[in-house]
């Protein structure tokens, strides 16, 4: 049941990304924190594969009017946690973000509710770095 739930949270992460109408060129990154791995931001949309504890998450985000490296967003996270069970949380993203040449350096923060087992809230950060392409 546990690895069909994942396997399903996959599919529709990836089928999410696909079908978001690309207006800009990917970038790919790293990123590190409370989930360390893979970055990737495509338009409005970024997915992240946190490798520490394997996860996946899928935000909207979206850009301050007056505030340009300041941006906010929604999104939603699958997670295996340390007692191999499946964590599904929605979240919030409050973050900054600088262009350096090709590479966009970020901070966020990100309040996650849990929703399943043990319903909790934990407040995230993560920092990294992408590549335009």
């Amino acid at each position: 049941m546990k690895s069909a739930t994942l396997f399903t949270s996959i599919i529709i992460f990836i089928t999410i990304m696909i079908s978001a109408p690309a207006k800009a060129a990917p970038e790919v990154g790293l990123m590190v924190g409370s989930d360390s791995g893979i970055n990737i931001k495509m338009d409005n949309y970024k997915f992240g594969v946190g490798l520490d504890d394997l996860s996946f998450t899928l935000d909207k985000t979206f850009n301050f009017q007056d505030h340009p490296h300041f941006y906010w967003g929604i999104g939603g996270k699958v997670a295996d946690s340390k007692s191999n069970d499946i964590q599904l949380g929605a979240r919030a993203i409050f973050g900054a973000h600088t262009k350096v040449e090709r590479f966009t350096f970020f901070i966020e923060a990100q309040p996650t509710l849990y929703l399943l087992d043990d319903v909790k809230v934990e407040l995230e950060a993560i920092g990294g770095v992408r590549y335009h392409f």
